[in-house]
């Protein structure tokens, strides 16, 4: 979990900060949500946290305050504003992201993301599965080249191996309903959970939720919901009768 810390003296912002974290966040632990620069630094100094969601305009002060009592300071910081005007001066005090108010929540993710990259390339965490507090339900971490994408492991069809790479197609209705991950599908095939997934080929691991029609053949072929037809190897075909027959 990242440990963070809210910073806002708008009450209303706070709460849909917290909120939207807890809806697209799963790995935020809010330790604290002050409204001021004193509470802030006093929180800081108790809980060492990982990352700050900074406002800048505070209570008729000046967040770059704050930092200025922490010029060595280990945490992160992500400024959420009403104010273009700081940009530069964000990113001369390595600011990680610099979101503007009213927030967009694909802007807050790929934000959050970017410091869960820097952990896992600090730590070398390898994907992992995580636990949303919100809607229980597994989630899979995907390291692509701008960070980490968090997808539900209902909502992938089937996985691709492209060599080193493994190719994720995703029921959804976003645009990118397609992620190339700089990984083998063989890491993927110990995380991913075994009742929903079987490994059908050398180059295929689908979801039976998925299978929409099965033709016959040496091995066969499985018709996917999103209209794949993919092929079923000899050696692996009596896999995946007993695995449709248990499900």
């Amino acid at each position: 979990m990242i440990k963070t810390i809210l910073v806002d003296d708008e009450p209303l912002a706070l709460k849909n900060l917290s909120l939207m974290l807890a809806n697209y966040a799963a790995e935020i632990e809010i330790v604290a949500a002050v409204a001021n620069i004193d509470d802030a630094v006093e929180q800081i100094c108790l809980h060492q946290p990982d990352l700050v969601f900074l406002d800048i305009e505070l209570d008729g002060k000046n967040s770059f305050e704050l930092l200025e009592q922490f010029p060595a300071h280990a945490f992160e910081v992500i400024f959420v504003t009403a104010y273009k005007d700081y940009g530069i001066r964000a990113v001369k005090e390595g600011a990680l992201d610099y979101i503007l108010k009213p927030i967009n929540k694909v802007e807050l993710f790929n934000a959050v993301q970017k410091i869960q990259n820097r952990i896992n390339k600090t730590k070398n965490i390898a994907p992992s599965l995580v636990a949303s507090t919100e809607i229980k339900t597994a989630k899979i971490s995907l390291p692509t080249t701008d960070g980490l994408i968090f997808v539900e492991t209902s909502s992938i069809i089937y996985c691709e191996s492209e060599g080193r790479y493994t190719r994720f197609y995703l029921d959804t209705n976003k645009e990118q309903n397609k992620i190339i991950v700089s990984k083998n599908m063989g890491e993927y095939e110990t995380i991913l959970p075994a009742e929903l997934f079987i490994r059908i080929h050398h180059h295929y691991i689908i979801n039976v939720n998925y299978i929409v029609r099965y033709i016959k053949g040496s091995g066969g072929t499985v018709v996917m919901s999103n209209g794949a037809e993919l092929p079923v190897s000899k050696r692996k075909k009596d896999d995946f009768f007993k695995k449709i027959d248990a499900t």
